[in-house]
């Protein structure tokens, strides 16, 4: 099948899902917090992990699982549904092979810069009034 229609049917369910799982944590819990963002990014890193797992078991290591199989379920539905789940694969791949500085960095970085960055997008946001 396409690669393309592969990340488009992937990442379309993704994208459902995560809009009414969040939609639902919201509505359950209250907007005091984000819960249902919170909901979702959880939920990401366990099925992330539980796909990364299954693939090890089956096929021994990720790269020999089908590119098809990577696309529509980690790269298209995962990636729509959340990020979140991602970056926390690569850190724990990196950790697993023992990189506590390249993890820490990663991690404290993508945190930290990706907070100054909205920062600095909303100021540059505002600055152009658009």
């Amino acid at each position: 099948m396409n690669k393309a229609v592969l990340l488009i049917l992937g990442g379309s369910l993704g994208t459902l899902c995560r809009y009414y799982l969040a939609d639902w944590g919201q509505s359950r819990w209250g907007i005091a917090f984000p819960f249902g963002t919170l909901l979702v990014n959880l939920l990401g890193c366990f099925l992330i992990g539980l796909l990364l797992g299954g693939f090890e078991r089956r096929f021994e290591v990720l790269a020999a699982v089908p590119v098809e199989l990577r696309l529509l379920l980690m790269t298209g539905f995962l990636g729509a549904f959340t990020t979140f789940s991602s970056y926390e694969l690569e850190a724990f791949v990196m950790l697993r092979q023992g990189a506590w500085e390249r993890t820490l960095i990663y991690t404290v970085g993508s945190l930290l810069l990706g907070l100054l960055l909205v920062l600095l997008g909303v100021r540059l946001g505002r600055a152009l009034s658009f």
